[in-house]
């Protein structure tokens, strides 16, 4: 049983970086479940050898850290809550007079995310505990660290030939999203950054290692033979080359914080083990450091400065987003101080704070130590503090006493992976990254044994206090572990499978009661699988609402609500079925529900909406206008509010943007609900705004020619090629078309024209030629 649960822990550590970095739902539900399985491996076979069970430092710490967690899951009293955490309070408080029945509130604004992050942490705790107790043995540290080294070599090997030949896809075969900065399995560039940072020690202390032994009273040629014959030279070398290569994968992967942390990080590295080694040497350091030199030369300097270029403006002041998003959290703080706004929740929180003059969704602070404070308040912050300082000192404490130099050199890893991770979160969210979490914690556990794992031992194999173990206590806390991650994120996923098949269904009038039926019972498992997620039962209230089931869509409005108060969308639609019963209410969630959203550009239409309900048709247009304004993408879904609202085409005109394919998609509408006059007088302006187009497109003139084609209206049709030759003269098609008109008219000459003007265009053009021919 130790055997196996040491190969589902290695087989954790290769999964949960080659996964993409376990950042998907799929990714760390596999990890957790490992990382739960290994644990209870080892505590079923520790119950059958009665083997100790080791005091980890930091124990007392992180379980406080992930009782605080769960806590924050509790529903408790209105006005228990409004003591504790104001914040909070003011989160839920447009939703407590909506029911009948009392609303208790949990200390967090979304429980799914708290219920993720507090599943994730164990998981780490877990497999810290777990590190400790596999690697108090000197055979399995010493294999770990071997195997960890070789696979950070590979990933960095890996991530530098992927992105010459395919920087776009992960593994050659993923797409990633457009200006990810994919890097090796990681769509983000700076968590690829992190994750080197955490095993690029693991590789130097093993190069340290390995390093054949001389002294420099032997003369010159004497210490050469001995580099290159000494047992272990060659691994030596290859570990060298390792190091190269995983310095110069950071530096081509264009993170600015992962560059400056791991080069500090190997500068605290050397000076820890000089303090501790006076005989370390000077020359191995300065050799890596030029061969890393070149070889960031070789690949070129250029993209890497001008990435820093990016970060310092004309006047030296500092360029970065981040200190806008650090700057919009200090209200938001000091609104969550002690409780914070629960494990998670930045991307629920921070657009109620935000002065970003964008829509942009920020889903991390893009720093560790703030997100930490807004999302488990002082209380989470002093708990992961207390944890990281106990482990730092229990290293320190190590590295004084042990003497063993594969054990020192393994201390220094540690501190100097912790190290550069703090560094690396001052600027980012590494601690977020499923892999680069589990890695953080791993090597937490790498510097707690190595300090204590006895190399040579006669009867205790490590210094650590072993107790006598209540293993059936820690399998009842595992096997529920276990249990509640399989079906908490397997229903995830499920909901998932689910609403992709109910999102298919197109609803309309036309729709019959069966399917729609149908259409109910699919999106009922959808909630049923997934119970904290919102948006499930948001969807469910607008199928509701769109058969005019009033109550039952409120009913559904309302648990969304509750799921994610922060989200404007559901208050706004909770007043949209108010309207009928109270209009004070639904004014009010109306407009806390547009101050609250995310994404503000999503709630405009629903706005204008309830605007016109209410008569209130000069406001609804404001809105619509300021909307357009600062949101032009929003021109596509504007059609049908637009025409459904009654409103005239001088209303209309005036809140349309001033751009031609607003006002096409706004004619192709108007034509499918069969008014064309008005598809006519829509499609036809929207060529009156072609000096405001960057780049004027052939389909623009196209559009309207092929309508009037469509309606039998020749001469309008060819008028509209004229302006499109006229705006467009080397676009072929149009002198095509306008030589077909010109043959139907039996004006052979003109056709000609035509034709062989569009040849000079597309001269191996063969249709092209097939028509010069037939007028011959």
């Amino acid at each position: 049983m130790r055997a196996l649960s040491f190969i589902l822990f290695l087989t954790t550590l290769f999964f949960a970086p080659l996964a993409f970095g376990s950042v998907e739902t799929w990714s760390i539900a596999v990890v957790e479940i490992l990382v739960f399985l290994a644990a209870l491996s080892y505590f079923f076979q520790g119950k059958h050898e009665k083997q100790p069970y080791l005091q980890v430092p930091g124990f007392l710490p992180l379980l406080l850290l992930i009782l605080w967690m769960f806590l924050q899951l509790i529903p408790l009293p209105p006005p228990l809550v409004k003591v504790i955490s104001p914040g909070i309070y003011q989160a839920y408080a447009p939703l407590l007079n909506l029911q009948e029945t009392s609303l208790w509130i949990p200390l967090t604004v979304n429980q799914k995310a708290t219920l993720l992050e507090a599943l994730r942490l164990t998981s780490y705790a877990v497999f810290y505990i777990l590190t400790v107790q596999l690697l108090s043995r000197n055979e399995t540290l010493t294999k770990t660290v071997r195997i960890i080294a070789w696979l950070a070599m590979a990933i960095a090997f890996l991530a530098i030939i992927q992105k010459f030949t395919s920087p776009d896809e992960i593994y050659w075969f993923r797409p990633t999203p457009e200006n990810a900065g994919t890097v090796g399995p990681w769509v983000y560039h700076n968590h690829y950054a992190g994750f080197m940072e955490l095993v690029f020690p693991l590789v130097l202390a093993l190069f340290f290692h390995y390093r054949p032994s001389f002294t420099y009273q032997q003369t010159l040629r004497a210490r050469t033979v001995a580099i290159f014959t000494a047992p272990g030279s060659n691994m030596h070398f290859f570990l060298g080359f390792g190091i190269i290569l995983i310095l110069a994968s950071v530096f081509i992967a264009l993170s600015r914080g992962g560059i400056i942390s791991i080069s500090l990080g190997l500068l605290f590295f050397l000076l820890l083990l000089a303090r501790k080694n006076s005989a370390s040497g000077k020359l191995l350091p300065l050799i890596l450091l030029g061969s890393v030199l070149l070889a960031v030369t070789w690949f070129g300097w250029e993209p890497i400065l001008t990435k820093i270029n990016r970060t310092v403006t004309e006047t030296g002041g500092i360029a970065d987003g981040r200190l806008l998003v650090w700057q919009d959290c200090i209200p938001l703080i000091r609104d969550f101080l002690f409780t914070g706004s629960g494990f998670g929740t930045f991307i629920n929180v921070y657009p109620q704070y935000s002065t970003l003059p964008t829509s942009a969704i920020f889903d991390h602070a893009h720093n560790d130590y703030i997100e930490l404070v807004t999302d488990g308040g002082l209380i989470g912050f002093l708990l992961a503090a207390w944890f990281v300082i106990t482990i730092i000192h229990q290293g320190f404490q190590r590295l004084k006493n042990r003497r063993e130099p594969y054990s020192l050199l393994l201390i220094i890893c540690g501190l100097t992976a912790i190290f550069s991770l703090l560094i690396h979160s001052v600027t980012d969210f590494n601690m977020h990254n499923g892999a680069n979490g589990l890695y953080f914690f791993f090597l937490c556990g790498i510097l707690v044994s190595a300090g204590n794992t006895r190399l040579r031992y006669r009867t205790r194999s490590t210094l650590l206090t072993g107790t006598s173990p209540k293993w059936k206590l820690a399998c009842l806390a595992a096997i529920p572990l276990l249990l509640l991650t399989i079906s908490f994120q397997g229903g995830i996923l499920r909901a998932k499978g689910f609403y992709r098949q109910a999102s298919t269904i197109y609803i309309s009038p036309q729709l019959s009661e069966k399917t729609f039926q149908n259409l109910l019972t699919t999106t009922d498992k959808a909630i049923h699988s997934d119970p904290l997620e919102a948006f499930y039962s948001y969807f469910k209230g607008n199928l509701l609402s769109y058969q005019q089931q009033g109550k039952p869509a409120f009913h559904n409005y309302l648990q969304a609500a509750k799921k994610d108060p922060l989200e404007g969308a559901y208050l706004q639609r909770l007043g949209l079925v108010l309207a009928v019963s109270d209009n004070t209410k639904a004014s009010f969630l109306m407009a806390e529900g547009y101050a609250r959203s995310q994404n503000k550009e999503n709630l405009v239409f629903i706005w204008a909406e309830w605007l016109l309900r209410q008569d209130r048709k000069q406001e609804a247009l404001t809105v619509l206008q300021q909307g357009m304004d600062q949101f032009p993408r929003l021109a596509r879904g504007l059609p049908p509010l637009l025409i459904g609202s009654q409103l005239s085409r001088d209303e209309i005109k005036d809140i349309l943007p001033e751009r031609v394919t607003a006002w096409i998609q706004l004619g192709d509408f108007s034509e499918k609900l069969g008014r064309l006059e008005d598809a006519e007088y829509y499609r036809s302006h929207a060529l009156d705004f072609l000096k405001h187009e960057e780049t004027v497109k052939p389909w623009y003139f196209d559009q309207l020619y092929r309508f009037y084609q469509k309606q039998k209206r020749t001469e309008e049709a060819v008028a509209t090629l004229r302006q499109g030759i006229e705006w467009l003269p080397n676009h072929a098609p149009f002198h095509i078309s306008l030589g077909d008109y010109y043959k139907q008219q039996a004006i052979p000459y003109r056709a000609r024209e035509e034709y062989e003007q569009a040849l000079m265009l597309e001269p191996g053009n063969e249709k092209i030629r097939n028509k010069l021919q037939s007028l011959q």
